[in-house]
């Protein structure tokens, strides 16, 4: 069950007026709910104070409705696995000009950077990220990746944004440019995908057969990359089962 801060200093607030309001005979019952009260706001509170463990954010000052977040310039409600401990219905903001995931302080509502390293994934947006370490090969960046396909074979999207700005009529323009980076996990090794002849490479041993799957089974490369990607992934993994 959750409950909330605010129910929970209530609660607590009311168990303590109820101590001096009765009758010595329930002293002993009241203090003993008093002091459970107490205990249970202090579990939720420890239960958070890891969340409340980074730096201080200091928002980016939007020119032009721009923003270097994923999805939406809102707190958006997700899970997160942090320093092994796993949380629900937690703020959340991912910066992709940064790769920091952003949360709210438990007890002063300040916008708290986590660190990095101590996060294993976050959901959000019907979205989870998976920190990954740079691998041998240095083919991808340590960091936060989309989870497309988590099946034998993987597929992952590295997602960034990066501040332009261009001159139009004497004003200046700042935009943030996102740009998707595909991964395929097979065997091993993280194999980028730039085009569709290169995908069908990567699942050579079954070659004809995925090239048959994207020209009959209705996933167009060109109309929706990632989703054929993870799709023809996902298609592999079956055939080899």
């Amino acid at each position: 069950m959750t409950i909330s801060r605010p129910c929970l200093v209530g609660l607590l607030c009311c168990a303590i007026q109820c101590v001096g309001q009765q009758l010595p005979t329930d002293t002993i019952f009241l203090t003993s709910a008093k002091n459970n009260q107490i205990r249970l706001y202090t579990d939720y509170i420890d239960g958070q104070s890891r969340l409340n463990n980074g730096s201080e954010h200091r928002d980016y000052l939007s020119r032009n409705d721009e923003h270097p977040y994923f999805g939406e310039d809102d707190w958006q409600y997700g899970s997160i696995v942090y320093d092994e401990e796993s949380y629900e219905n937690v703020p959340l903001f991912y910066d992709l000009s940064r790769d920091k995931v952003i949360t709210e302080h438990s007890i002063n509502a300040s916008k708290i950077e986590l660190i990095s390293e101590k996060i294993e994934r976050f959901s959000m947006a019907g979205h989870t990220f998976q920190r990954l370490k740079r691998d041998e090969s240095k083919t991808i960046t340590e960091g936060f990746h989309d989870v497309l396909y988590d099946g034998k074979t993987k597929v992952y999207v590295r997602r960034e944004k990066a501040l332009q700005q261009k001159v139009e009529s004497n004003d200046i323009i700042f935009n943030f440019q996102q740009k998707n980076r595909v991964y395929v996990f097979k065997d091993g090794v993280y194999h980028p995908v730039k085009k569709k002849g290169t995908l069908i490479d990567i699942f050579g041993d079954k070659k004809q057969e995925v090239r048959a799957f994207l020209n009959k089974g209705g996933t167009k490369y060109k109309r929706d990359r990632e989703n054929a990607i993870a799709r023809v992934a996902e298609f592999y993994d079956a055939q080899n089962q």
